[in-house]
């Protein structure tokens, strides 16, 4: 006989199997596994959409990859077309549309800037001097300088800076009347070709090419009248831009292309000009090697540099002087010194003054 259960219903007794009662209880207990079994199995392996995860790593990839074929070592179980043909949205390069190297990129337009005005002027330049005008090239060249609108590393800036340094070559080494610059001189007695250079700041060179002398002629003549080109130099160097800057009364008077140290070996600071050689002999740490030799790196001049106020460090030989190896012009390849194209160091050597009589020189980064 089964067991029987009692309950009160207003006051009724109420009978029931308690074997019905036990597997109702059993029933409900199989649906609530059975739903929990339902879900745990329905997590891991109902939903494959969820599986498709690593296609949002993917679209990542390729929105950030500079290089959207690499989308392929993302991973070898996901289809590479499977996120672009599904959801292409997402596939969207817009961290890559918006590179800043855009702008970098239009910066060599800078150069092909047109200066109407300027080039104008140039063109001027370059037709006075075809005519011999000197002055009139130095007024319109100096025209596209003070405008400072046009940066040096210009095409149009390098031509004019050539075409002046032609003429200021020309009026200075020749007899061609230059009242701005040039003075009218009687010799005085006591005088002499290197007092009268050094008086007005110049080279005894430069005296003889301007008055038709021969270059191994040294005298002059008592109450003869020369005609010479008063200068007030300073000499720049830009180790960066690997030019040297020859300027007279604070104006640039001619620029020429350099090379410099190795390893950073040319200092920076304040210097002036010291003693100036002809054909030099090069005292190199092997001792001395004369001028002619291979081995002799000095070209046909020397100009010493002597420290004058604050360097980058201590210094001792340090000068400007030619080269046998003209490619190394541009180039960071001396020992420390500043070298020029032998004709170009000839020329600079000609227009400042001798022994005795110092130019500013400053280097520069």
């Amino acid at each position: 006989m089964a067991p029987i259960g009692y309950s009160f219903n207003a006051n009724k007794p109420v009978y029931r199997s308690k074997e019905r009662n036990d597997n109702k209880r059993i029933f409900i207990i199989f649906i609530l596994v059975t739903a929990c079994f339902a879900g745990i199995f329905y997590f891991f392996f109902g939903d494959e959409k969820e599986e498709s995860k690593p296609d949002e790593t993917g679209k990542q990839y390729i929105s950030l990859a500079p290089k959207p074929e690499n989308i392929s070592k993302v991973s070898p179980s996901v289809p590479v077309s499977a996120p672009v043909a599904e959801k292409p949205a997402p596939v969207e390069k817009k961290p890559a549309e918006k590179p800043a190297p855009a702008p970098v990129e239009a910066k060599p337009a800078a150069v092909a800037l047109s200066f109407p005005e300027a080039e104008k002027a140039l063109a001027e330049a370059e037709a006075a001097y075809a005519k011999g005008e000197y002055g009139k090239v130095r007024e319109c060249c100096y025209r596209i300088f003070d405008s400072r609108k046009i940066p040096d590393e210009h095409p149009l800036w390098q031509k004019t800076a050539d075409i002046l340094g032609k003429a200021n070559i020309k009026i200075i080494f020749t007899d061609c009347p230059f009242p701005e610059k040039k003075v009218a001189y009687n010799v005085q007695p006591n005088d002499g070709l290197r007092k009268i250079a050094m008086t007005h700041n110049v080279s005894s060179e430069a005296v003889q090419r301007s008055n038709n002398m021969k270059l191994t002629d040294f005298n002059v003549q008592l109450g003869k009248t020369y005609n010479i080109y008063a200068g007030n130099w300073q000499i720049i160097v830009s180790k960066s831009r690997k030019k040297l800057y020859l300027f007279d009364d604070g104006k640039i008077f001619k620029v020429y292309n350099v090379g410099i140290g190795k390893d950073d070996r040319t200092p920076t600071g304040t210097f002036k000009t010291g003693g100036k050689r002809k054909n030099p002999d090069w005292y190199s740490p092997k001792g001395k090697i004369p001028f002619g030799e291979k081995e002799n790196v000095l070209g046909t001049r020397w100009i010493r540099l002597v420290p004058n106020g604050k360097t980058s460090r201590p210094v001792s030989g340090l000068g400007i002087h030619g080269t046998w190896a003209p490619d190394s012009i541009g180039k960071a390849e001396s020992n420390g010194c500043i070298r020029l194209l032998n004709e170009d160091v000839e020329e600079l050597f000609a227009i400042i003054p001798d022994e005795g009589k110092s130019v500013p020189v400053k280097i520069i980064e």
